[in-house]
């Protein structure tokens, strides 16, 4: 069995997307950065996480970071730089958009690694997604040569190796879904605690719930509210988002959102 002290994390940052228009691993989903999600979900698992980035902005994430060895060569070249800082003989390499990812799905990777594979990818709805995979550091040798020969092709890439493919069992096809544009962030259902306080926990007759919600900005979240809570609409409230007063047009990035009175005591 595979011990955390032989195995790495090794996770791609996102860049600037094109289609998302953003740095996705700095994306916040229920008050968490991509990539602090991602991290999470490795941390038990390994021994080091290494983060592959020409940018010292992911240095908040208090991770190793290191550069590519081969700018702007795509994932191919971000995994063989990842590879080749990596101390441990495996490597768990996942892209920094996949928000979802959960350590049970990596333990399925890890669970099914032999000394006759080189590579072990998943895949969920019928796509194999070969960043989010066991990868064993000797296969930075495969890789190095074909970038030296201009081959950028990461699928390519995989298939030089010796690949086994693990399906996702329903629980688990979600966790790995890539998320590339603003719509598919809008259409991720975000889970989120809400606090109630004085004359608007009367209101609510509650003090606190936590619910999912797929809406973006304070006031759509409100104006769900007021229609579960027909009381909220004769009252006056404030709104902090993670203990900060925010306005209606807020996007909502927090875990925790709380319903004040306008006044102390009200």
């Amino acid at each position: 069995m595979i011990t955390k002290n032989n195995i790495t994390g090794i996770i791609l940052s996102g860049g600037k997307s094109s289609r998302m228009g953003t740095d996705k691993g700095f994306i916040s989903l229920n008050g968490k950065p991509f990539t602090q999600h991602v991290i999470d979900a490795l941390s038990p698992l390994v021994f080091e996480i290494i983060i592959v980035s020409n940018h010292a902005d992911y240095d908040i994430f208090n991770q190793r970071r290191i550069e590519d060895a081969i700018p702007d060569s795509g994932p191919l070249a971000g995994i063989y730089s990842g590879l080749k800082a990596s101390k441990t003989v495996f490597n768990l390499v996942l892209s920094c958009d996949i928000p979802l990812i959960k350590p049970e799905a990596l333990q399925l990777l890890i669970d099914n690694a032999s000394e006759d594979i080189d590579i072990i990818q998943v895949e969920s709805y019928g796509k194999t997604m070969p960043l989010v995979a066991l990868y064993k550091t000797s296969c930075a040798e495969t890789l190095i040569n074909l970038l030296n020969e201009d081959e950028r092709r990461l699928r390519y890439a995989v298939n030089q190796c010796r690949v086994k493919t693990i399906t996702l069992n329903d629980q688990l096809a979600d966790c790995v879904i890539n998320i590339n544009t603003l719509e598919e962030l809008n259409q991720l259902k975000m889970t989120i605690t809400i606090k109630y306080f004085g004359q608007i926990a009367e209101a609510t007759q509650i003090h606190e719930e936590t619910i999912e919600h797929d809406k973006s900005t304070i006031y759509e979240l409100i104006k769900s509210l007021t229609l579960k809570y027909p009381a909220l609409q004769q009252k006056e409230f404030k709104v902090a988002q993670n203990k900060t007063l925010v306005s209606n047009e807020t996007l909502l990035t927090g875990e925790e959102i709380a319903l004040l009175p306008p006044f102390a005591g009200g």
